[in-house]
């Protein structure tokens, strides 16, 4: 036997009150898929106006944001961002180039190119055992110089090597080369100052920056550093 169908359903798909809720989802979804696809990049825009006011010299800015629901961009609640500047003047340090990366704002990672005049406003030399060190960069070769005292020796010393970032706040400098001048028994010396290099931090992050580095090496004449940042203290603005 076949069953009829229940009155009225067929007539209800077909009724204008029908029509019309489907018509209101249509323009929700619509406008929710508008929503998602402009509010990240009005986001952006904004973002990025922010920084070229804040900083006017930097070039090269760019700035991507990422969040589901797009309506949390509205509450600068994000799932990603990533800003990207260049020629950047942050803390009184010039960096050649910066990426900041955030999954959680404040906190987020970081990726910089400082120049060689800048080296020495990034990091602090208040308790290195080198007295005024001068660091130089020769294509993915680091050079330090200075004057090291080791026992009965005060000895100019220049070595080369590479940079390691330790504990996220001092860098020692790992010898390849070391020459030590002014002494009679220069071996002796040069045992001293490589058990000091070994042993003890060259450079530390300056204090007032909030900065992180896990990485740090040289390429092309310039010194490469990354790791961990609070952004908002970084950027002295809230994005």
């Amino acid at each position: 036997m076949v069953r009829n169908a229940m009155p009225g359903t067929g007539s209800y798909f077909r009724s204008r009150g029908f029509k019309i809720l489907v018509a209101v989802l249509a323009i929700i979804i619509v406008v929710w898929a508008a929503i998602e696809i402009a509010a990240p990049l009005v986001a952006d825009t904004i973002a990025k106006h922010e920084i070229q006011k804040r900083y006017p010299s930097a070039k090269d800015v760019s700035v991507s944001t990422r969040a589901f629901p797009a309506l949390k961009l509205a509450f600068k609640k994000y799932d990603s961002l990533k800003v990207q500047v260049g020629n950047v003047t942050l803390q009184g340090v010039t960096f050649d180039k910066i990426v900041l990366k955030s999954n959680s704002w404040p906190n987020g990672t970081f990726a910089a190119t400082l120049g060689q005049g800048e080296i020495v406003k990034f990091f602090s030399l208040r308790n290195s055992y080198i007295e005024n060190p001068q660091l130089s960069i020769q294509q993915n070769d680091i050079l330090v110089s200075g004057i090291v005292s080791v026992g009965p020796f005060r000895v100019n010393v220049t070595s080369g090597g590479a940079l390691e970032a330790v504990n996220g706040k001092t860098v020692y400098f790992r010898p390849a080369t070391l020459d030590v001048l002014g002494v009679r028994a220069p071996e002796e010396a040069v045992a001293m100052v490589r058990q000091v290099m070994n042993q003890n931090p060259v450079f530390a992050v300056r204090e007032d920056l909030p900065y992180v580095i896990t990485g740090i090496t040289a390429e092309q004449g310039k010194l490469m550093i990354s790791g961990s940042v609070n952004l908002e203290q970084a950027l002295n603005i809230h994005l």
